[in-house]
C-alpha cells in the first residue's frame, strides 16, 4: 500500500470533511510541514474587523476547492493550566499579545514626590512657627529632608548652639563612614529598591496575564480525542487551541468563503501532529477577506446562535452581533424570566405536614423485630458500620431483603415485593444539576431558595440575556460554572467573563452556570457550607423525608472576598478532597458561635433550611419522570434513598440549596457518630422494629 493510501486509510473520519481532490495536495504539505498560506494571504489590522483579518494578496484569487493550507497551532492548553502556562513562557505571551492585537502598555513609575500644594503649605507653616521668610523656610525643609520639627529647630537655634550642632553633625556622619553603615544603608536601599522593581514586574505579569485569558476565549478552538483508561475503556477529552497568526485572523461570517477544521497528523503512526486546514468553498477575488462558520453545528436555535457570537463579537465580519441582537437576547432572558415567575406550585395530597409523616413512618414498624434482616451492599462504610442484631450481610442480592448500591441501580425488573433498594429510578432529576434546576423551575419558578441556574447546553441565550440585563442594571456579573454530573469540587470555575460562560457550550464535559452569591454569610470572615443528609423514605403514597440532625460544616481556609477569584482556599469549602488542609467543626460547636457572632436564632434557620429541602424533593415526589421521581405505574418494590444537601446562606441568613448529590460518601459521618448507619437502617426498613430510636436522630420533615 502507498504512502497516500495509507494516509487516507488513518485518517479516513477526518478526512471526510474535506474535499477527495484535495487529500493528496494535503498530504504532500503535512508530510513536509509545507505552511505556504503566506504566499498567497496577508493580514490586514483595522479593516473589516477592529483587529487582524486575512486577505488575498492584491494578484491573487482563488476558485472554489482549488488548494488547501495548512495552520500551526501557537498554543494548546486548558483553562485550568491557561495561566500557570502563560506565567511561565514569556515568548508565548509576547506572541499571544501580538495574536489578539492587545497593546502592552508599561506603566509608568509612580509619583513620590509630594504633592505640590501640600509641600507649600508645610513650608508657610515653618515660615510661621520659626518666624522666617517663606524661602528660609523651604531651604531648612530641604536641608532637614522635610522633617518639619527639625527645620524649626535650625531656624530657632542660636549661632553658637547650630554651630555646635553642625559640629556634631558631621562627627556622627564620619563615625558612620568609618563603621561602614552608609554602605549598609544604601545595599538596604538597593534591595529595596529591588524588592519594589520585582513586585511591580509581577503585578504587570498578572495584568498581561489576565488580559490575555480573558480575550482568549474569542480564539480558543477546540477538537476532541479519545485517552485510553486504565480500566481500558476511551475517555473523551477536549483540546482547547489557539491557531497561528493567520487562523487566528479567520472572520466569522454566516456565508463564509472557506472552511476551516482542525486536523490531526498522524506521521508515519509515530508522531501526533495537531494542524488547522482551511480551504476555499467559494471563488475568492483579490484582496477579499477570507471568512468562515464559527458556530457550532448543534446549536440550531436562533437565539442560542446569536447568544454564542457574542464570544466573537471582534472577529465578524458582517457585525451579525449588533444592538439588535444585544435587545434580542435582553427580551429571551425577560420573556424566559416572565413565564417562570407565572408558575404556581402545584397541589398535591402526597406532600403531609411533619406529624402525619411521623405517623406513616412508625407505622412501617414490624413488631417482629428479631426476624432476620439480609443485607447485601457494595459500600464500604456501610458493611463496616452496621451492627443491628437482626442484620446479616449476604452476596448475593437475590437473598437480600435490603440492598443498598453506591453506584446506579440499573436491574430493577430483578427485584422482588419484599425487597427494598436504596435508590430509586431517575434520581439524577435531583442529582444532576441542570435537571435540578429545571425540576425547580417547572415546578416552583423562581423560588429564593435556589440561584439562578442555566444549562449551557440548551440555555445559551437565556444566560446571555441575563448577563447583559445585568450588565444594563448595574449589576455585579460573576458566575460560577459547573459540570452536571461531576461532585468534590471538580473543573468548577468562576467568572465574570461573558466570553468564558458562552465558550463552555462546546466544553467536553456539560456545564451549567450558576449566578454566583456574593453575599454570603460568613463564619469568622470565611465562606462555608452546610451538608445535610436527607433520607427519603417514600415518594407514595405519600412522601416521607427525615433530615439527620447532625450535619457538616465546609469551611474555607482562607478570609472570603471577591478579589481572589482564582483562589481556591478561599473561594471554595470542599477541602478533604484537595491537597489542602481541612478545618474539622462540630456542629454543635458551629451553631453556638453562630448565633455568638450573627446575633441570630439557629432554630430558624434550620427551620427555613429544612423547609427549602423538602420542597426539592416534594417537586421530585410530584413531578413524573422524566422530570422527577414519580411514575404512573406502580413499583414492585420497596425504596428509600439517602441524598446529601449542600446548602450556603445568605448575608440575611436564608438558604440556598447548591446541589443534591447523589449516593453520599458517609465515612466522616460514621466516624463522628458510630450509630449513623444504624439510624437511616432503622427508619429505612420497618422489619428491623426500630424506628422510634431512629428518629431520634432525625427530624421529619
Amino acid at each position: 500500500m502507498s504512502n497516500f493510501k495509507t494516509f487516507v486509510t488513518v485518517h479516513q473520519y477526518q478526512l471526510a470533511s474535506i474535499p477527495e481532490e484535495l487529500w493528496e495536495p494535503l498530504y504532500t504539505k503535512l508530510e513536509n510541514d509545507y505552511l505556504d498560506a503566506g504566499n498567497f494571504v496577508e493580514l490586514h489590522l483595522g479593516d473589516v474587523v477592529s483587529g487582524y483579518s486575512v486577505h488575498t494578496k492584491k494578484d491573487i484569487s482563488m476558485e472554489k476547492h482549488s488548494n488547501i493550507f495548512l495552520v500551526d497551532h501557537a498554543w494548546t492548553t486548558t483553562p485550568e493550566e491557561a495561566k500557570q502556562q502563560l506565567k511561565n513562557n514569556m515568548k508565548l505571551l509576547d506572541r499571544l499579545e501580538g495574536i489578539m492585537n492587545i497593546e502592552n502598555e508599561e506603566e509608568e513609575e509612580e509619583e513620590e514626590d509630594m504633592d505640590t500644594e501640600t509641600t507649600d503649605e508645610v513650608v508657610k507653616m515653618v515660615a510661621e512657627q520659626a518666624n522666617v521668610s517663606y524661602q528660609e523656610a523651604k531651604v531648612a525643609l530641604e536641608a532637614e529632608n522635610y522633617e518639619v520639627v527639625n527645620a524649626i529647630m535650625r531656624l530657632t537655634m542660636d549661632e553658637e548652639h547650630k554651630k555646635e550642632a553642625d559640629r556634631l553633625h558631621e562627627q556622627v556622619v564620619n563615625q558612620i563612614l568609618a563603621s561602614g553603615r552608609v554602605e549598609e544603608k544604601e545595599q538596604e536601599e538597593r534591595i529595596a529598591a529591588e524588592e519594589k522593581k520585582k513586585k511591580k514586574e509581577q503585578e504587570t505579569l498578572k495584568k498581561r496575564v489576565e488580559r490575555i485569558y480573558t480575550e482568549m476565549w474569542s480564539f480558543l478552538q477546540t477538537y476532541s480525542f479519545s485517552v485510553l483508561q486504565q480500566d481500558g475503556q476511551p475517555k473523551s477529552q477536549t483540546a482547547w487551541y489557539i491557531c497561528d497568526e493567520v487562523g487566528s485572523a479567520l472572520c466569522h461570517s454566516s456565508s463564509p468563503n472557506i472552511n476551516c477544521v482542525p486536523f490531526v497528523y498522524s506521521r508515519s503512526g509515530k508522531d501526533i501532529v495537531p494542524y488547522s486546514v482551511f480551504f476555499p468553498v467559494k471563488n475568492i477575488g483579490p484582496r477579499e477577506a477570507f471568512t468562515c462558520n464559527l458556530l457550532p453545528t448543534d446549536l440550531t436555535r436562533s437565539i442560542d446562535q446569536k447568544a454564542y457570537l457574542v464570544a466573537f463579537e471582534n472577529r465578524i465580519l458582517e457585525s451579525e452581533v449588533t444592538e439588535t441582537t444585544r435587545t434580542e437576547l435582553i427580551q429571551a432572558y425577560k420573556d424566559y424570566k416572565k413565564e417562570l415567575s407565572s408558575v404556581e406550585p402545584p397541589k398535591s395530597n402526597k406532600i403531609t405536614d411533619a406529624q402525619k409523616a411521623t405517623e406513616a413512618l412508625k407505622e412501617t414498624t414490624s413488631h417482629a423485630s428479631s426476624e432476620t434482616v439480609y443485607v447485601s451492599t457494595t459500600t464500604p462504610f456501610v458493611r463496616d458500620s452496621l451492627k443491628l442484631p437482626n442484620c446479616k450481610f449476604v452476596e448475593e442480592k437475590a437473598k437480600a431483603d435490603i440492598i443498598w448500591y453506591s453506584h446506579d441501580y440499573t436491574q430493577w425488573e430483578s427485584l422482588k415485593s419484599s425487597q427494598t433498594v436504596n435508590q430509586f429510578p431517575n434520581e439524577s432529576c435531583l442529582t444532576f444539576k441542570h435537571n435540578l434546576s429545571n425540576l425547580v423551575q417547572k415546578t416552583y419558578g423562581l423560588p429564593v431558595w435556589i440561584p439562578q441556574t442555566y444549562n449551557l447546553v440548551s440555555q445559551l441565550g437565556e444566560v446571555v440575556g441575563n448577563y447583559l440585563d445585568n450588565e444594563e442594571q448595574g449589576k455585579d456579573n460573576l458566575w460560577i460554572l459547573k459540570p452536571w454530573n461531576l461532585a468534590r469540587g471538580l473543573d468548577i470555575s468562576i467568572s465574570r467573563s461573558l466570553p468564558e460562560i458562552i465558550r463552555q457550550h462546546v466544553s467536553n464535559v456539560p456545564k451549567i452556570a450558576q449566578e454566583y452569591l456574593t453575599k454570603p454569610c460568613l463564619y469568622n470572615g470565611k465562606k462555608f457550607d452546610l451538608r445535610y443528609i436527607v433520607l427519603l423514605r417514600r415518594t407514595d403514597p405519600t412522601m416521607i423525608a427525615c433530615v439527620y440532625n447532625m450535619f457538616w460544616i465546609r469551611l474555607a481556609n482562607k478570609r472570603f472576598n471577591l478579589e481572589d477569584l482564582d483562589d481556591y482556599e478561599r473561594q471554595f469549602t470542599v477541602m478533604n478532597y484537595s491537597q489542602y488542609e481541612m478545618t474539622q467543626l462540630d456542629y454543635k460547636s458551629f451553631i453556638y458561635h453562630m448565633e455568638k457572632q450573627h446575633k441570630v436564632e439557629w432554630k430558624n434557620v434550620q427551620k427555613d433550611i429544612n423547609q427549602a429541602m423538602k420542597d426539592v424533593l416534594a417537586a421530585a415526589a410530584i413531578q413524573l419522570q422524566p422530570l422527577g421521581l414519580a411514575s404512573d405505574t406502580s413499583s414492585t418494590h420497596d425504596a428509600f434513598s439517602i441524598y446529601g444537601f449542600d446548602i450556603m446562606l445568605t448575608e440575611d441568613y436564608k438558604p440556598q440549596v447548591i446541589e443534591v448529590n447523589f449516593s453520599p460518601d458517609c465515612t466522616r459521618a460514621c466516624k463522628y457518630d458510630p450509630e449513623f448507619v444504624n439510624n437511616i437502617f432503622s427508619l429505612a426498613d420497618g422489619r428491623l422494629g426500630n424506628v422510634e430510636k431512629g428518629l431520634e436522630s432525625f427530624t421529619v420533615l
